[in-house]
């Protein structure tokens, strides 16, 4: 077993997690179930899932079988043993890159000081708003899915979301009273 063969991106772990849970799976079921999270952030086109499945096929990490009957050539994807051992290790791993995540919301206030007051307001109330019609996303699709530790993945994300929202209720005022 060598490391690299183990060693998944999170792209790779959070595909590959998925196909173990949900097994026997197609592309596109997995593809569907990425569309329709609200806190999903995987580029899930065709043109990147198929290489994905076909380097994680390589690797001895997922392995297909043909749908019986199925005349479109239908494949179903099941994760092998050492694919688990692989999701095993990456969901014990803690990288630096999850401690603080990406947030392009923060990256572009960078450079907040190119607008004019009234275009930073505008801009600081759709990004509410945004995030409001994210919450209400969040409570619809909890009530659509069961998934393991459900509750504790809506807190999470609700969490955040509020946290990202206080953070745009300071920068309103900072604006309003003239800082920057």
């Amino acid at each position: 077993m060598s490391s690299s063969k183990h060693s998944l991106t999170d792209h790779e772990g959070t595909f590959l997690s998925l196909v173990l849970r949900i097994e026997p799976t197609t592309a596109y079921q997995v593809t569907k179930v990425y569309e329709d999270s609200p806190v999903s952030n995987f580029n899930t086109s065709k043109g990147k899932i198929y290489p994905l499945i076909r380097r994680l096929e390589e690797r001895g990490l997922l392995r297909k079988r043909m749908v019986p009957g199925d005349r479109r050539g239908t494949e179903e994807l099941f994760c092998t043993e050492e694919g688990k051992a692989a999701v095993t290790a990456w969901v014990s791993q803690i990288r630096d890159s999850h401690v603080l995540l990406d947030d392009p919301l923060r990256t572009k206030v960078q450079s907040f000081d190119l607008l004019t007051k009234d275009q930073q307001v505008a801009w600081i109330m759709e990004a509410k708003q945004r995030l409001l019609d994210k919450l209400a996303e969040l409570d619809s699709y909890r009530k659509e899915v069961d998934v393991p530790y459900k509750d504790f993945l809506h807190d999470n994300a609700v969490q955040s979301t509020r946290a990202r929202m206080d953070w745009l209720d300071r920068m309103l005022l900072s604006v309003m009273n003239g800082g920057g």
